[in-house]
């Protein structure tokens, strides 16, 4: 045999797990996100061929070693995208065999360990998945922060940013998000964000990172609060719409995962 490497890319950081067959050697390497509508297509493959070469050189081996890499990415949605990260990863790695998946799905085996079940993956972006016995899927969300991630890292910190403005202009209700916005971000005035977020690689990262701020004032702080409850409002109705499709009598065990989830208890709650 030979080594295996398994790629969890998100939307703000990605982690990768090998394991040696042969010496039961394993180890992990983190490095930058990896989704590819947020990063950027040839972003996404550097990130993830750099992981898998770190973790190569950390178990002494080479490229000829590697015989499975399973990438399991953020904004890896249609199948034509799942199809056109394999085919480049595969060239990079002909003699591995090579899946893409969206990040969820991982999840949902790995907090299930592979029975039906159902996952919330809430991170910088925010989808619901799930499985039956007889492998019948469903998902709801997961369409970029553009058209969806309601209830994200992404969605959470852009409403507080927004609300700490209006309030700051007096245009909207008072709030001390404007004070946690100034603190976190460094600024006076909110025209100081401009360049605090387009001019920097990974905007959608940098608002998504204000979310944990906006929920520390969540007990406090009455805007904060609703923009709280209606995340966990986007959850809870993504949970729902799997279970509707998926068409299951009685229940699913449910994971609950992403980076905004494991992190915060109180959206948990």
């Amino acid at each position: 045999m030979g080594v295996y490497v398994g790629i969890d890319g998100g939307g703000s950081k990605t982690e990768a797990a090998a394991l040696d067959t042969r010496s039961g050697r394993a180890i992990r390497r983190q490095g930058p996100a990896s989704n590819p509508v947020t990063v950027g297509w040839n972003q996404a493959v550097v990130t993830v061929q750099r992981l898998v070469q770190e973790c190569l050189l950390g178990l002494e081996g080479a490229e000829s070693d590697l015989v499975g890499l399973s990438a399991c990415m953020a904004g890896i949605d249609h199948p034509s995208q799942g199809e056109r990260m394999a085919q480049q990863l595969s060239g990079i790695f002909p003699k591995a065999k090579v899946e893409v998946a969206n990040d969820a799905f991982a999840a949902l085996t790995g907090g299930t360990e592979g029975q039906p079940g159902l996952v919330l993956n809430v991170g910088t972006g925010s989808v619901a998945v799930g499985e039956t016995g007889t492998k019948r899927q469903a998902r709801s969300g997961g369409y970029g922060h553009f058209l969806g991630d309601e209830g994200s890292g992404f969605d959470i910190g852009r409403q507080g940013l927004m609300a700490a403005i209006q309030s700051f202009e007096g245009r909207g209700q008072e709030t001390t998000l404007w004070q946690q916005t100034a603190r976190v971000f460094a600024v006076h005035h909110p025209l100081d964000l401009i360049p605090k977020i387009y001019d920097t690689p990974h905007p959608v990262g940098k608002i998504a990172g204000f979310a944990p701020y906006v929920l520390s004032l969540a007990t406090g702080d009455e805007v904060a609060d609703g923009i709280a409850r209606q995340a966990t409002a986007a959850h809870v109705a993504l949970i729902h719409s799997v279970f509707q499709q998926l068409e299951v009598a009685g229940g699913l065990p449910v994971v609950l995962t992403g980076g905004l989830l494991l992190h915060e208890e109180l959206l948990r709650n």
